[in-house]
C-alpha cells in the first residue's frame, strides 16, 4: 500500500521539476546598476554559463600568464570611466564574469592575491560598450603555481 502511494506520486513529482524554470549557472552578483554572473569552475558550469552568454555585453576572463590556467577569487571592480564612480564591485567565483552594462565607457580593474607569493597585482583595462554590441576581455596574472604539474613518482 505505502509503494502504490509512492508511486502514485512519482508522475507528479518528474512534472513539476519539469515545469520550474531551470537554475543559472554561476553565481549571481547583479546590483541595482548592473546585471553579472560569475562562475565557470568545471566543464558543465562552463558550457552552462556560454548558454547564458548572449544575455551579457560583456564577457570577462582571468587567467594566469604563462599558463593560461583559469583564475578565480579575483576582485572585480568597474567604474564609469569618466566619473570614476564605482557600479559594481564583486569576488569572482570562477574565471568568468559576464557583465550587461549600458552604453557607456568603462574601466574594469581587477585584482589578484597570489598567497604563495603574498603579492597583490592589479589590472586595470578601458572598454566601451556600444548598444548592440559584445565586448571580451581577458585579463592576465602572474600566477604563482598555477597550471604547474608538481608529480613526483613514488620511490
Amino acid at each position: 500500500m505505502k509503494y502504490m502511494k509512492l508511486t502514485a506520486l512519482l508522475p507528479l513529482s518528474f512534472f513539476l521539476c519539469l515545469s520550474m524554470p531551470a537554475l543559472a549557472a554561476g553565481s549571481n552578483c547583479s546590483n541595482k546598476v548592473i546585471d553579472c554572473v560569475t562562475g565557470g569552475i568545471g566543464a558543465t558550469e562552463r558550457e552552462e554559463l556560454q548558454q547564458q552568454a548572449g544575455q551579457y555585453n560583456l564577457w570577462l576572463r582571468t587567467a594566469a600568464n604563462k599558463s593560461g590556467a583559469y583564475l578565480a577569487d579575483i576582485k572585480v571592480i568597474v567604474r564609469d570611466d569618466k566619473t570614476k564612480a564605482v557600479l559594481l564591485t564583486t569576488t569572482l567565483d570562477g574565471p568568468w564574469l559576464f557583465l550587461s552594462l549600458p552604453e557607456g565607457r568603462y574601466e574594469v580593474e581587477a585584482q589578484y592575491h597570489d598567497k604563495a607569493k603574498r603579492s597583490e597585482q592589479i589590472v586595470k583595462k578601458v572598454t566601451e560598450i556600444k548598444k548592440g554590441s559584445q565586448r571580451q576581455m581577458v585579463m592576465y596574472f602572474e600566477a604563482s603555481n598555477v597550471g604547474e604539474l608538481n608529480y613526483q613518482p613514488a620511490q
